[in-house]
């Protein structure tokens, strides 16, 4: 079975009073970029957490490619499976880039006859090639993102899940991690999902699931999620520009087409508007 399926999830935090998640079920796309949004602590990271299993549901069962998430399965799962969390610094084990991706491949069994080529390609991909010998201390934090997702790779993996991992980054940096994750999907076949306030990424995903209330309030297009501000405020997430001035307006009394407009799209209609 291709894509992840999680049927009638559930999961309460020990000492906790209620679950965060009760009856979740929800169909993530092979091949396809899902991002969640919602509220902080609605059970977004929770969800990741689950798919990856590092955490066991109450209820409930997952299945990731076909593979069942289960204990005894881990090993398998986490070679096909890869998260990048919100803080770089927490993810390195290595004293250099190289020995780092090799951490990660030696605790797959992966023979030591391999690893050299391994490293280098996956380290090619996210162009950090030069800095191989670098210590993880010295990178940007970009650059520490993607020695993670390099990481990652060496493994040839299926699925990435980012849980906020471009939100500690500047402007530039963001956007150059997710124009490589974007890269990644299309030449790799990856699916990708990403956990994220940002209205960039939001909009570079194909489907947006919202977690709210325990479960999913709401799925669909990403075109369809990001034109209903009165939500993404609600949500607290970030309003896309092209949608703001589309509701700006709007409300300035301007016949705008009723669809969602990237800021790119706005500026296009505004310029045949005025011609």
């Amino acid at each position: 079975m291709d894509g992840i399926n999680l049927k009638n999830i559930s999961y309460t935090y020990p000492g906790a009073t209620h679950p965060v998640l009760q009856g979740v079920n929800l169909e993530i796309p092979r091949n396809q970029w899902t991002t969640l949004i919602g509220r902080n602590g609605s059970g977004k990271s929770t969800l990741a957490r689950l798919i990856d299993g590092l955490l066991v549901p109450s209820t409930g069962s997952i299945m990731v490619n076909g593979l069942p998430v289960s204990e005894d399965n881990l090993a398998e799962l986490h070679r096909r499976l890869g998260i990048v969390f919100q803080n770089p610094d927490n993810q390195f084990v290595g004293a250099t880039v190289a020995d780092d991706i090799a951490f990660g491949l030696e605790n797959h069994q992966v023979p030591h006859d391999k690893m050299a080529g391994l490293i280098a390609d996956a380290l090619a991909k996210v162009g950090m090639t030069d800095l191989a010998t670098a210590e993880p201390e010295m990178l940007s934090g970009g650059q520490k993102q993607r020695v993670a997702i390099a990481g990652i790779l060496a493994l040839k993996p299926e699925v990435i899940i980012l849980d906020e991992a471009t939100s500690m980054l500047d402007p530039e940096g963001r956007q150059m991690m997710l124009d490589l994750i974007a890269t990644l999907r299309n030449s790799q076949e990856l699916t990708i999902i990403s956990i994220t306030h940002d209205p960039v990424e939001m909009g570079m995903a194909d489907q947006i699931v919202v977690v709210d209330d325990q479960g999913i309030a709401d799925q669909g297009p990403a075109s369809a999620i990001l034109k209903q501000t009165t939500l993404l405020r609600r949500l607290g997430v970030g309003i896309p520009t092209g949608q703001h001035f589309h509701d700006l307006l709007t409300a300035a009394g301007v016949a705008v087409p009723d669809r969602y407009f990237t800021i790119d799209e706005m500026v296009e209609w505004l310029c045949q508007k005025l011609s």
